[in-house]
C-alpha cells in the first residue's frame, strides 16, 4: 500500500512526520542533563528508578535520586568511530515544531543511557487491502473465511533480509551483536545505548522537552539512517510523538456533562439523595421508587403532562431531551437482545484511571433495564490496571459509565468485556491494548513497548507502578471492540500511526470489528486545537489548518461520528449532525490514502458537494481517507454517575451504540453457524440504502463552519446512522 503524505498541503510536509522522544521516567532510561552543548560530568544528575546496572560499557548507579558515574566507556565505544563505515544517510523522520504545550529545555547528557528500538518493515503490506477484501467484501467468494493469528504473523513478518541489513548496520556502527535483541515476532530490534552512541548512529541531537504541566521527554528534531537501510526501517524510537498515553487524560476527550437537567432527572436525583439520607440516618428507604405522578406538588411538572417519572424517562416523546436505550432502539429499528453465545462478548476499552462504579451500573439498570439488576461486566486487567474506586467524580467515572450502561443494556443478555488498560502511574496507550491481544505486536522478548514516550512501559519501577512484564498476547480479543478515546493525527507521527493502523488491519483479517469515536470538536483536534499554517504549531483554535483525529483516520477502523434529535423533533424525524455541546469530528487524513471502499463515495462527494476550502485548511488532494464512516446519536444520554443521573454528550456515546448493533448482528450470524462480520466497511459502503442518510448540520472548528452534512457520504456523519433491520438482512444474506 502506498501512503501519500500531505498532498496539496505543504504545511504538512513536516507536520505529520515523527518526533524522536522517550520519557525520562521509563525503566532503563537515565536522565542526565548537560548544557546546550551537551557537556556535563554526570554529577548530581537526576535518576528516575532506584537501580544499578551497566549498559553499553557505562556503569551507572542510582542512589537517593542522584546518578553517579562509576565506570569508564568500554573498548567497544572507543573504537566504534573507526569501525563505522561512512555511508550516505537520508532523513528518515523530521518535525518542525513540537505538539502544543511542549518546550525545549536542555541537551541530553552524552552518557545518558536509554533503550533504542527499531521497528522493521513488514512484508506484504502492499497486499493488505487485497487480503482484507478477500474476507470482508460482500462479493468475495471467501467472505467470512477469516485468518488465524499464526497465518497473519507469518504473512507480514519482516524478511530475513530486513533483519540482516539492520543488524549489519548496527554492527558496522559499533553496536555489538550481543547487545542487540530481536523480538519474538521478528518485527522489532532493540538495544540500550548512550546518547552519544544514538546521536552518532542516527545523525541527530537529543534534547529534554518539558510540558507546561510538568511531564518531561527526550526528543530530536529529525534523525537519519543510511540510504540502504531506510527501506528496511519503519521508524526508530526514542521518537514518534509526545502524548499518546490516554489513561491520565492525555489523548482523550472529556465527556461533556449537562448541568441544567430536565425535570424528570432532577426528580430522580432528589429521590436518590433521599434514599442515601435515610440509609445514612438509619431510617428505612421509604416509598422512594420512581412511580410518582409528574406534576405533583413535590415533584414539579414534566412538560409531557400526566406521565409518571419512570414513563417520562422511557417514553419516546422525550427523546429530544433525554436519550435512553428505548430511544436508540426506536431510532435505529433494532429490538432488545435475545441470544447469548458464550464466545460473543462485546469489548469496551477503558484507560486507567477512568473506571466504572458498580453502584452506578446498578442504579442505571434499576431504572432502565431491571432484568440486569446487579449485572457485572467481565473485566480484563491489562498491564497492572485497576478499576480504581478512590477518585470518584464525573471526570473519573463519566466515560466508563456512559460506555457500559448503554452497551450492557443494548446487547443484554450478551455480555460486555471491559479491557481496562494501564496502571495508576504509567497509564496506557492504544499500543498497550493491542499488545495484550496480539503477542506478535510486542517488542523484544515481550517486555518493552513501542515508544516509551507514547506507550506505557512495563515493568514500571515508579512507586505504585505495575512491577510485572508487559502482558503480551495474554487476552483473547472480542469480535467487536469499541474505544471512546483518540489522539490528534498530528501528534503521534505518521510512521507510528501507519504501524498501529496495520495492526487494526490484522484484527480485521481475524474477524474483529474495531470502532473508534471520531471526536467532539468538529474539524478541530482534541480540545479544539488547530494548526498554524506557517509554523505547524497548535494555536488557540480560532483559525488555522483542520486537525484530524487518529485512529479514526486509519482506513482499517470504523470511525463513528455523532448525531442528535433536534429539539421538538421525535424519533421519527430525520436526525441532524451533533451541534449541542459537541460537534461531530470529521475531515480528511494527512497520512492515509483513500481506501478502495471509499473511492466511489468520495468521487461523488467532491463532484456534488465540494467543501469550498483550499489546501490552507485541509488535505484537498482527493486522494486521502475521509472520516467518519458512520454515525449514531451522541447527545443527551441519560447516565448514572457517582450516584446521580446526568446527561452526557460525546461521540463516546455514539461509538458503543453502533458497536452494540454489530454485536447483535454477530449474535444472529453465530446462531446459524456463520462467522462474525469482522471488517464491516466494504459491506456498509456497498449497501448505503441500509443507512439513514443525514443531510442537516455542520461540524465547525478552526474559525470556520467546517464541513456540511449532505446527501451520501460526508465528513460530518459519514454514511449516516444505521437501520438495524436492513443491516441485519444484508449481513445475514452473506456467507
Amino acid at each position: 500500500m502506498r501512503f501519500h503524505f500531505g498532498i496539496g498541503m505543504s504545511v504538512f510536509a513536516t507536520l505529520v512526520v515523527a518526533i524522536c522522544a522517550s520519557p525520562v521516567s521509563s525503566e532503563g532510561t537515565i536522565m542526565l542533563v548537560g548544557d546546550e552543548g551537551g557537556k556535563g560530568n554526570g554529577e548530581g544528575m537526576t535518576s528516575y528508578g532506584p537501580w544499578e546496572r551497566s549498559v553499553g560499557g557505562v556503569g551507572v548507579r542510582s542512589l537517593g535520586g542522584v546518578v553517579r558515574m562509576n565506570g569508564e566507556r568500554g573498548e567497544e565505544g572507543k573504537v566504534k568511530a573507526k569501525r563505522r563505515e561512512e555511508k550516505p544517510h537520508v532523513v528518515h523522520e523530521k518535525r518542525s515544531s513540537p505538539p502544543h504545550k511542549w518546550k525545549r529545555s536542555a541537551r541530553l547528557h552524552p552518557q545518558a543511557v536509554f533503550p533504542v528500538r527499531i521497528g522493521l518493515t513488514q512484508q506484504n503490506l502492499h497486499r493488505a487491502e487485497e487480503f482484507l477484501n478477500q474476507v470482508s467484501h460482500p462479493e468475495s467468494p471467501l467472505y467470512g473465511q477469516h485468518w488465524s493469528a499464526s497465518k497473519i504473523a507469518d504473512m507480514f513478518a519482516p524478511s530475513q533480509e530486513t533483519v540482516d541489513v539492520v543488524r549489519a548496520w548496527l554492527h558496522d556502527s559499533g553496536i555489538a551483536p550481543e547487545r542487540v535483541r530481536v523480538s519474538k515476532g521478528g518485527a522489532w530490534i532493540s538495544f540500550n545505548a548512550t546518547t552519544e552512541e544514538a546521536e552518532g548512529l542516527l545523525r541527530t541531537r537529543y534534547f529534554v522537552w518539558e510540558h507546561e504541566e510538568g511531564a518531561r521527554h527526550v526528543a530530536c528534531g529529525e534523525y537519519s539512517v543510511p540510504s540502504g537501510v531506510s527501506a528496511h526501517v519503519d521508524f526508530v524510537t526514542p521518537g514518534v510523538g509526545f502524548d499518546g498515553k490516554v489513561g491520565g487524560g492525555g489523548g482523550r476527550r472529556q465527556v461533556k456533562q449537562e448541568r441544567d437537567l430536565p425535570e424528570p432527572l432532577k426528580v430522580l436525583n432528589r429521590r436518590a439523595e433521599e434514599v442515601r439520607r435515610r440509609k445514612r440516618d438509619g431510617m428505612g428507604v421509604g416509598n422512594t421508587n420512581p412511580v410518582g405522578k409528574m406534576g405533583s406538588p413535590e415533584d414539579a411538572s414534566n412538560p409531557k403532562q400526566g406521565a409518571d417519572i419512570k414513563n417520562a424517562l422511557m417514553t419516546l416523546e422525550n427523546c429530544d431531551t433525554m436519550i435512553t436505550t428505548a430511544c436508540l432502539q426506536a431510532l435505529y429499528n433494532f429490538p432488545p437482545g435475545s441470544k447469548s453465545a458464550t464466545n460473543n462478548t462485546m469489548g469496551v476499552v477503558e484507560y486507567t484511571p477512568q473506571a466504572f462504579l458498580q453502584a452506578d451500573l446498578n442504579m442505571w439498570f434499576e431504572q432502565f433495564s431491571p432484568n440486569q439488576a446487579n449485572k457485572v461486566p467481565i473485566v480484563d486487567l491489562i498491564d497492572g490496571a485497576v478499576v480504581q474506586q478512590t477518585n470518584q467524580s464525573f471526570a473519573f467515572n463519566g466515560e466508563s459509565a456512559l460506555d457500559l450502561e448503554f452497551a450492557m443494556a443494548l446487547i443484554n443478555p450478551q455480555q460486555v468485556t471491559v479491557f481496562q488498560v494501564g496502571d495508576l502511574v504509567e497509564g496506557g496507550s492504544f499500543n498497550n491494548f493491542l499488545e495484550a491481544i496480539d503477542a506478535s505486536y510486542c517488542t523484544a522478548d515481550g517486555g518493552e513497548s513501542k515508544d516509551p514516550n507514547v506507550d506505557g512501559q512495563y515493568p514500571d519501577p515508579k512507586p505504585g507502578g505495575f512491577p510485572g512484564e508487559l502482558q503480551c498476547g495474554r487476552y483473547q480479543s472480542t469480535k467487536v471492540i469499541s474505544t471512546s478515546y483518540s489522539a490528534n493525527e498530528a501528534d503521534l507521527g505518521a510512521k507510528y500511526e501507519m504501524r498501529q493502523c496495520n495492526e487494526y488491519m490484522k484484527l480485521g483479517l481475524q474477524g474483529v470489528s474495531v470502532l473508534y469515536s471520531s471526536g467532539d470538536f468538529g474539524v478541530a483536534g482534541n480540545g479544539g486545537q488547530c494548526i498554524d499554517s506557517e509554523t505547524g504549531a497548535y494555536n488557540n483554535g480560532s483559525s488555522g489548518v483542520f486537525n484530524p483525529s487518529f485512529p479514526g483516520t486509519c482506513p482499517y477502523v470504523t470511525s463513528v461520528g455523532a448525531t442528535q434529535i433536534l429539539n421538538g423533533s421525535t424519533v421519527n424525524s430525520p436526525e441532524s449532525a451533533a451541534s449541542k455541546v459537541i460537534f461531530s469530528g470529521g475531515g480528511f487524513s494527512n497520512v492515509f490514502p483513500i481506501p478502495d471502499y471509499q473511492k466511489s463515495v468520495m468521487e461523488t462527494y467532491y463532484a456534488q458537494s465540494p467543501p469550498g476550502y483550499g489546501a490552507d485548511r485541509f488535505n484537498n488532494s482527493k486522494l486521502v481517507r475521509g472520516y467518519p464512516d458512520v454515525s449514531a446519536n451522541g447527545i443527551n444520554y441519560v447516565t448514572a454517575v457517582n450516584g446521580r443521573f446526568s446527561l452526557a454528550f460525546e461521540t463516546s456515546a455514539s461509538c458503543p451504540a453502533f458497536a452494540s448493533m454489530l454485536n447483535l448482528v454477530n449474535e444472529e450470524r453465530i446462531a446459524v453457524g456463520k462467522s462474525s462480520v469482522g471488517f464491516v466497511k466494504p459491506v456498509l459502503y456497498a449497501n448505503q440504502p441500509a443507512m439513514n442518510d443525514i443531510t442537516n448540520g455542520r461540524n465547525p472548528g478552526c474559525g470556520t463552519d467546517g464541513f456540511e452534512a449532505v446527501s451520501g457520504w460526508d465528513p460530518v456523519t459519514g454514511l449516516g446512522t444505521p437501520d438495524y433491520a436492513k443491516l441485519l438482512k444484508v449481513f445475514m444474506a452473506l456467507p
